[in-house]
């Protein structure tokens, strides 16, 4: 059964990347101004949803007080560092130093807080699935150029991606009958800073120059608010399958499976539906991670 649920998260929230990057590829205003509209909208959209699974009840204890406003934090870091970085330098890059953040520090608390052994063949395929996001990114990295603040950013990556996974365990383990309030907290708050984001008033030469001021704060065509609603519905549910695997799964296996899970089917749709060449190295990289992930599913 904790597999199914496994398999259904990852299904759900390569689906949320997909139907994202459509609805960035559409959105009227570009790419930027998507990914900020985005942020706010799923910030309401899952704390409402996760309201609703909740059974329209909240109970908060200050421990998932403290522990939802520091996720909170971890997730506008994230955003905040993936739009800065991915403008500075390698997108590439970024993305494996994020994968492997999003393993690591979970492997780190998982090893020496809750003291949750494995056998050493999976954490042998640990590194299997970590060699495998080097070589599935492998073809697009070009750090030449990139300046002091992109690898600040990349390390902000690292931390935060993998900080938010754990403080959800660590909050599961503290207070396991608050886990969707947990997630409640975590993105209403995460409402604060993205809607200064999406409503201050652009100061930028080109952002004057083409009177920005004057356009809509939310401009949809049908396209855009088809894949937004999609997006929307996948990473709520995403969210909420998380929950329930959070108590059932060894910390280590969950993230790594799921890291490395929606790594290869987004390689596999933008094949498929984008029509992007692999190379070597990126059919070696998702047959390693298709290894990996089926040995620490035994």
């Amino acid at each position: 059964m904790s597999y199914l649920l496994i398999f259904l998260m990852i299904l759900l929230y390569s689906f949320q990347t997909l139907f994202c990057k459509q609805f960035s590829d559409h959105y009227p205003q570009g790419p930027d101004r998507a990914s900020q509209v985005f942020c706010l909208l799923e910030s309401i959209f899952i704390a409402l949803m996760t309201f609703a699974f909740n059974g329209f009840r909240v109970h908060i204890s200050l421990p998932t007080l403290g522990l939802g406003a520091l996720n909170a934090l971890m997730l506008f870091t994230y955003n905040t560092s993936l739009i800065k970085a991915s403008s500075r330098g390698s997108y590439a890059f970024m993305n494996m130093v994020l994968l492997f953040g999003g393993i690591i520090v979970p492997l780190i608390y998982s090893a020496l807080i809750l003291k949750e052994p494995l056998a050493w063949y999976k954490y042998a395929s640990v590194v299997l699935m970590l060699v495998s996001f080097l070589l599935m990114n492998l073809k697009g990295i070009d750090l030449k150029g990139s300046g002091l603040w992109y690898y600040v950013f990349c390390i902000l990556l690292f931390i935060s991606n993998g900080l938010y996974g754990t403080l959800m365990k660590i909050q599961a383990v503290v207070k396991p009958n608050e886990s969707r309030e947990m997630v409640m907290l975590t993105f209403l708050l995460m409402c604060i800073p993205a809607a200064i984001g999406v409503f201050k008033k652009e100061t930028s030469p080109s952002a004057i120059q083409e009177d920005v001021s004057q356009k809509p704060v939310f401009q949809f065509n049908r396209k855009s608010l088809i894949y937004l609603a999609a997006s929307l519905i996948s990473a709520g549910l995403a969210v909420n399958v998380l929950v329930l695997c959070l108590p059932l799964v060894n910390t280590v296996i969950l993230y790594t499976v799921d890291n490395g899970g929606v790594l290869v089917l987004a390689s596999l749709y933008s094949y498929f539906l984008f029509k992007e060449k692999f190379d070597p190295a990126k059919i070696i990289g998702i047959v390693l991670a298709v290894i990996s992930i089926t040995i620490l599913s035994v």
